[in-house]
């Protein structure tokens, strides 16, 4: 059990330094763990080089992660099959196309292309966001019971509870969502399910722009676009 709680403690240290918690008290205040213990971990990451110091900057992870996240990625065939319809799809479009998992209650971008107007969206490979705050977080969200849409909605968001169940109820029925500038001003998006061979969601596609690119008509003209490429990535996978 000891050495347990030892392995949680570490991985709770990584996540923080991975969460921008650069200096030891930054750490110790966000885990409210006592310093000679994060102080301990530290060393013992540090030189299994899981974890760096950079003159200037703190504490950032290491090569040692950087690897491990790279064999990680390398092991998802999801992103790999994934990568050339998404490339298609963003040139049709002409749009940026994310590819997003869940991981626990949030949303993990797997995947990244940007499309060809010259627009700047702040979304990243590996960034995690709210589930109930993003269009890909309401498509994974679509076959989850309603309690668990409220329990997501009231501790992720701001938005009145009633409007978004009702956005989530229409979604649910066929298949689709949206971002209405629910997590970024002016920034609208569609976002359709990528359903297994037992029709489970594993993931999603998300095609984004600007709300000057993406009025109501030409969201609703994307939803069977989308919809396209989600079943030949399903297809491809199955």
């Amino acid at each position: 059990m000891q050495g347990n709680q030892a392995l949680v403690k570490a991985i709770a240290v990584i996540d923080s330094i991975a969460d921008g918690h650069r200096q030891l008290k930054d750490i110790c205040d966000d885990l409210g763990l006592p310093k000679s213990t994060v102080h301990r971990i530290l060393q013992g990451l540090i030189e299994a080089r899981y974890v760096r110091e950079v003159k200037g900057i703190g504490l950032v992870l290491g090569t040692k992660m950087i690897q491990l996240g790279i064999r990680a990625q390398q092991d998802m065939p999801l992103k790999e099959i994934a990568k050339p319809y998404i490339r298609e799809l963003a040139s049709r479009t002409k749009d940026t196309v994310h590819l997003g998992i869940k991981d626990e209650d949030q949303i993990f971008y797997l995947d990244k292309v940007p499309g060809e107007r010259a627009i700047q969206l702040r979304s990243q490979v590996g960034d995690r966001l709210p589930m109930s705050a993003t269009g890909i977080g309401k498509a994974l969200m679509i076959d989850m019971p309603k309690m668990e849409w409220i329990r997501l909605i009231s501790s992720q968001t701001s938005h009145e509870i009633e409007p978004m169940l009702k956005r989530l109820e229409e979604y649910s029925k066929y298949d689709y969502s949206y971002d209405l500038e629910d997590n970024e001003d002016l920034v609208r998006c569609v976002a359709v399910p990528i359903r297994n061979k037992y029709d489970n969601i594993i993931a999603a596609l998300s095609v984004t722009s600007i709300k000057e690119y993406m009025p109501d008509e030409r969201m609703k003209e994307l939803i069977p676009v989308i919809t396209e490429y989600c079943k030949k990535i399903s297809k491809q996978l199955n």
